[in-house]
């Protein structure tokens, strides 16, 4: 007896069946994968935040200071917090978040080498960067010492750098600089120039972008940009405001 084979329309209903399926699975496939960089940066920051806490125990509760400047300067590296956190970590320091595609990484390391923007050789060292209120580049009274901070749970210490821009090279903010009395709708544009906002999630410069945070108590968070910044005397950054 002779087999029957598949009609055309058959042939067409199977393909339909497959690409239906194939749409269902791709977007899952890629949310798990966002959802899986978003987790393993979370414990890179909170790697760095349980080291920061070291290096204060160690240091009369000193925190950790900068080096890599914005704008193409170079700063110190030798006293930025990617070189003196190494002593205080179990293993290699992880400066990179997985979700980091910044074309500004060296080429060694899977970027395209491009310099920042103002510089001719300044590439990026690390996704994260130091609340500049916990440095002595502090625009208020300088928050240095850990013992200084009256609500370490409720304060900001790493956040993500922006992927390209001036401050893609930098290790720290300038929070100072994401208010303007007159256009208080622009913070989220001006605090883009120098943060990924979006970086786990929604769209750059909008106060629902979704990125990672850490804090001075060592917690690290997938939070909107608004859930930690709202205003001057509002947010989560100044720790004479934090927590308000």
């Amino acid at each position: 007896m002779r087999r029957r084979g598949f009609t055309l329309i058959e042939l067409l209903v199977v393909i339909a069946i497959i690409a239906l399926l194939i749409g269902i699975v791709l977007p899952a496939l890629g949310q798990t994968r966002k959802t899986a960089q978003t987790l393993k940066c979370l414990v890179n920051m909170r790697s760095m935040s349980m080291a920061s806490y070291l290096y204060a125990d160690a240091n009369d509760g000193r925190l950790i200071d900068v080096g890599l400047s914005h704008g193409g300067s170079h700063g110190d590296l030798e006293v930025a917090w990617i070189t003196t956190l190494r002593d205080y970590y179990d293993s290699p320091i992880v400066a990179r978040s997985p979700a980091d595609d910044s074309l500004h990484w060296p080429v060694e390391q899977g970027g395209s080498g491009i310099p920042v923007q103002g510089s001719s050789d300044q590439l990026r060292r690390t996704s994260y960067g130091v609340n500049n209120y916990l440095t002595p580049l502090s625009p208020n009274k300088p928050y240095d010492r850990l013992y200084l901070i009256p609500r370490a749970h409720a304060t900001v210490q790493f956040v993500i750098m922006a992927y390209e821009g001036r401050f893609a090279g930098a290790d720290h903010t300038h929070v100072e600089n994401w208010v303007n009395p007159f256009l208080p709708g622009v913070t989220p544009k001006l605090a883009a120039l120098q943060i990924q906002m979006s970086a786990h999630g929604g769209e750059q410069e909008e106060w629902d972008a979704v990125s990672n945070y850490s804090f001075l108590d060592g917690r690290a968070e997938t939070r909107t940009f608004q859930a930690v910044f709202q205003s001057q005397t509002k947010n989560m950054f100044d720790p004479a405001v934090a927590n308000r």
